[in-house]
């Protein structure tokens, strides 16, 4: 009787073993839909940003008014692709002070209050990789993206003003979580922290126009 016993639990075992290394996560029937096809996720968050580089030499003040927008096609190999936009502003206004302005070859000086301003729309296409599954509660992820961004540096002089609009090359990568409460839920949160490079050379900002920004919001998943 024991023989049959130890015969029939390692059939058991044999069965088991067998059937976990021949059925792939994604062509269970069992597994949720964010794992075995291609889902979507979009996002918006708010956040401040704090200048780096050429940035902070125009505007040494970190920036209160920032929006961003993104929009994914989450793989169920835990990779995503997508795009990127929002909107991000940064004032700085400076005591009345002397500037000298060159034209030509005579140099004139005008008292003013300077108000420097400085505008970027980005539009970038991102790579994610998540450490969890697409329908799990917790997933956090490491990102890149690469593109461009308008920006619009207006600095006033009192009634005069410098202006310098343009679209440039950007880059940014970032890291985040998104937290959904609930395993295949479809609102949650999301945290995260990007580092942004412009560039954007131009009169006293110099170099390229960089951020680090912390970002929260709402996601919402969906397939």
């Amino acid at each position: 009787m024991k023989r049959i016993l130890s015969i029939v639990t390692l059939s058991l075992l044999s069965v088991a073993t067998w059937a976990q290394q021949t059925s792939p996560r994604n062509n269970d029937v069992f597994a949720s839909p964010f794992d075995r096809y291609v889902s979507f996720n979009i996002s918006a968050r708010y956040g401040v940003a704090m200048p780096l580089g050429g940035q902070k030499t125009y505007i040494d003040q970190v920036s209160p008014a920032n929006l961003a927008i993104d929009g994914e096609w989450l793989f169920p190999q835990r990779f995503a692709i997508g795009l990127k936009t929002g909107y991000q502003y940064s004032q700085l206004r400076r005591p009345r002070e002397l500037v000298s302005f060159t034209d030509g070859n005579s140099v004139q000086d005008v008292s003013a209050v300077q108000t420097r301003t400085l505008t970027v729309i980005p539009a970038m296409a991102s790579l994610s990789y998540y450490f969890a599954e697409n329908s799990t509660a917790l997933r956090p992820y490491v990102q890149v993206a690469g593109g461009g961004a308008y920006v619009d540096y207006v600095n006033f002089f009192g009634s005069l003003s410098d202006q310098k609009t343009g679209f440039r090359t950007a880059f940014a990568p970032a890291v985040g979580v998104k937290y959904y409460g609930q395993r295949e839920q479809g609102f949650g949160a999301e945290l995260q922290a990007q580092y942004q490079r412009i560039n954007f050379n131009y009169d006293r900002l110099p170099g390229n126009a960089s951020s680090v920004m912390l970002s929260a919001g709402i996601v919402y998943r969906f397939y």
